[in-house]
């Protein structure tokens, strides 16, 4: 697994240039279907026998405190350091769950989410730095970056005059630089709480408990839980819940999209999709009914904005925008006003 992980850490332009002194012409097409077989190879192998690289293994790591400062599924949030930095520990409940079988479940399905993470390179996707399996044993934790600003939500009631447009336009830098990957990747609970904010106030994406790789026919699923249903039904788009599975529809990223579209009302309201619905139940008839959350009232909205948005919230999973257009979108509207202002 350590040469695996050591081929995916390589940077194209050094995969390139190893080709070529051996006489091989590489393409970077053919470099990116190279990486996507180490990390079929490298999950297959996390998956049969529970183990990850050496390489993703910190040691020299110390737990603040006594409690953890969060957590959800079957994960606690803790703070810690390493080197002096502040770290986050996004640590395993291994050792609350009596079932072994399942016990060895959640094992895999949380070593695949870091295979995946540690791949992911991107200004707007929080880093993984690495793995501990000593801190917390017999658990072991995943160690990112500690955010001081915590999510994007958060941050904004904090800080009302931060753009807005700002924000959305990181979110979909994030969404188009996982939807690109080869295979794709799908985030799967894209919501404010999953946005946090850098110390450079950047958004970038986080908790990927709940990813898919996308892969022709098949997709890898990481989710921490057992049930047909994953993620925050507010944020969830109308298929999964009333229809059947991703699998089934042939723009699998959609989902991401959708959940876009119901950030979008959650950034600019500081409420949750359908805040006036008390429950998931009255949420789920909503959806049923085909309606979808209401216009932001009294709040930055502009025709544009939310014309994007609603566009995310097509029926047909098929007719939703790509991630790159949303980006696309909501960069030329950037450039159109920062062009008004310069006449």
């Amino acid at each position: 697994m350590d040469l695996l992980q050591l081929e995916m850490d390589t940077t194209s332009n050094d995969l390139i240039e190893w080709a070529s002194s051996v006489g091989i012409d590489a393409s970077p097409s053919l470099l990116e279907i190279y990486r996507k077989k180490c990390l079929q190879f490298s999950r297959r192998l996390s998956k049969k026998y529970q183990i990850l690289p050496s390489s993703m293994i910190l040691r020299e790591i110390e737990r603040e405190g006594q409690n953890p400062v969060g957590g959800g599924g079957f994960a606690d949030i803790w703070r810690g350091a390493v080197n002096n930095q502040s770290v986050c520990l996004k640590v395993l409940r291994l050792v609350i769950e009596p079932d072994e079988e399942v016990r060895q479940r959640i094992r895999r399905q949380f070593c695949n989410e870091a295979l995946l993470w540690r791949q992911l390179k991107h200004p707007n996707i929080l880093p993984l730095l690495g793995v501990n399996e000593e801190i917390f044993s017999p658990s072991f934790c995943l160690v990112s970056p500690w955010m001081a600003n915590k999510d994007i939500i958060t941050y904004l009631k904090a800080n009302p005059t931060h753009s807005r447009h700002n924000v959305l336009t990181e979110i979909a830098a994030g969404l188009t630089y996982l939807h690109s990957r080869t295979p794709p990747i799908i985030h799967g609970d894209i919501r404010g709480a999953n946005i946090l904010v850098t110390e450079d106030f950047h958004c970038c994406l986080a908790d990927f408990g709940l990813a898919l790789v996308t892969a022709d026919s098949r997709s890898w699923s990481t989710a921490t839980t057992s049930t047909g249903m994953k993620g925050a039904i507010r944020w969830m788009a109308p298929e999964l819940i009333i229809q059947g599975p991703v699998e089934e529809h042939p723009h699998p990223t959609s989902r991401d999209i959708y959940a876009f579209g119901c950030t979008v009302v959650e950034i600019l309201t500081l409420k949750v999709p359908f805040h006036d619905q008390k429950t998931d139940a009255a949420v789920i008839y909503s959806l049923m009914l085909g309606e979808r959350p209401a216009r932001p009232q009294d709040v930055w909205c502009p025709d544009t904005i939310w014309d994007l948005t609603t566009r995310c919230w097509t029926k047909n999973p098929a007719l939703r925008p790509y991630a790159d257009d949303i980006h696309g979108a909501l960069l030329n509207r950037k450039w159109l006003w920062l062009n008004s202002l310069a006449v």
